[in-house]
């Protein structure tokens, strides 16, 4: 798939969400900031310039990458080894996503990442809700256990 196509596609998910692309678009091209539910839902894509050990297997048929990230909490300062424990085994259950962790911004994020190719508009909407609600959940659930602060949009 180009990358045109692809922004393409996005652009369409965007507006069959009843967005404007052009509301949503950020600073660069093939990027798109929305809210949630006052949380910052930013959307990628790209095309890899190169394979590498985790996408050699999909890279020579399509280079081009999708990614939603949705900004979950800041890791917490204590019990953080048993926190990341706590999403390791929870992502078993999640649809449409994964709870990562980002130790530069000591950020924990929901995201989505996708070949390109399979990326559908139409299923834009229902990944951003799942997310949505994930995030939500999680939190309200592990709050008061982990002391979590929430990442909201600026």
């Amino acid at each position: 798939m180009e990358l045109s196509d692809l922004i393409a596609n996005i652009e369409l998910g965007i507006q069959t969400m009843g967005l404007s692309e052009h509301e949503a678009s950020a600073d660069e091209n093939g990027q798109w900031i929305l809210l949630k539910d006052e949380m910052p839902v930013y959307i990628d894509a790209w095309k890899d310039e190169q394979s590498s050990p985790w996408n050699y297997f999909i890279y020579q048929q399509d280079p081009t990458v999708f990614q939603i990230t949705i900004p979950f909490c800041y890791g917490p300062t204590l019990k953080r080894n048993e926190f990341l424990e706590e999403l390791l085994v929870v992502n078993l259950n999640l649809m449409f996503g994964k709870f990562s962790y980002n130790s530069k911004d000591n950020v924990v994020v929901l995201s989505q990442r996708l070949p390109g190719s399979a990326f559908s508009p139409v299923d834009l909407g229902k990944v951003i809700d799942a997310l949505a609600y994930y995030a939500e959940m999680s939190y309200h659930v592990l709050k008061d256990e982990f002391s979590l602060k929430r990442v909201h949009a600026n």
